[in-house]
C-alpha cells in the first residue's frame, strides 16, 4: 500500500478512491475503442478491372494527377459511399491500368452503377473526362472502357483457392 501514494499527507484509502474512477472508466474506454470490432463484418468481394490509356506521356501525367489525393474530385468519395464501394485502387504501367474494387458481396452491378452515378451530377462529368483519356481493349466494345478480369490464380496463407 505504501507504493500507491507518494504524498505523505494523504491516506492510502484516499489514493485508492482517486484512482478507482479511472479503473471504472477503463471498460468504457475499451468498449468505445472496440465498438466497431463488435459489429459483424459485411461480406465483401473484390473485383479487378483493366483498361488502357491513350498512349501519350502527357495523358499519363494528367491521369495520375487527377487520381492523386489532391486531384480527385470530392464527388467521387460521395459516389463510392452511396454505391457501397469500400475501396478503390488503380495501378498504371505506361498506358495499362488495373483497378481493384471492394464492394458488398451481394451488390448488383446495375444497382451499384446507378447509385454511383446518381450520387452527384459531377460524377458523370468525371466519367466523360476520364473516358476521353482511355481506350477500349482489343475485342471489347468501344463504349466499354473498363472490363472485369477473371481470377485464374489465388494463393492465400498457404492455400491455393483457385
Amino acid at each position: 500500500m505504501d507504493n500507491i501514494n507518494t504524498r505523505s499527507n494523504t491516506h492510502p484509502r484516499q489514493a485508492i478512491r482517486i484512482r478507482m474512477p479511472m479503473l471504472l472508466a477503463m471498460p468504457v474506454l475499451w468498449l468505445a475503442a472496440c465498438g466497431d470490432a463488435a459489429k459483424p463484418a459485411r461480406p465483401m468481394r473484390t473485383l479487378m478491372m483493366t483498361t488502357e490509356l491513350v498512349p501519350d506521356s502527357g495523358i499519363y501525367r494528367f491521369y495520375d494527377s487527377m487520381h492523386s489525393a489532391a486531384g480527385v474530385w470530392p464527388a467521387l468519395e460521395k459516389a463510392n459511399r452511396a454505391a457501397g464501394i469500400e475501396e478503390v485502387r488503380i495501378w498504371r504501367f505506361e498506358n495499362r491500368l488495373a483497378m481493384l474494387l471492394r464492394l458488398p458481396a451481394d451488390a448488383d452491378p446495375a444497382t451499384t452503377d446507378s447509385l454511383y452515378l446518381s450520387a452527384d451530377p459531377s460524377v458523370a462529368d468525371w466519367g466523360r473526362l476520364m473516358s476521353k483519356l482511355q481506350r477500349a481493349l482489343p475485342g471489347v466494345d468501344t463504349a466499354q472502357k473498363w472490363v472485369e478480369m477473371q481470377t485464374i490464380h489465388h494463393y492465400l496463407d498457404g492455400r491455393y483457392l483457385k
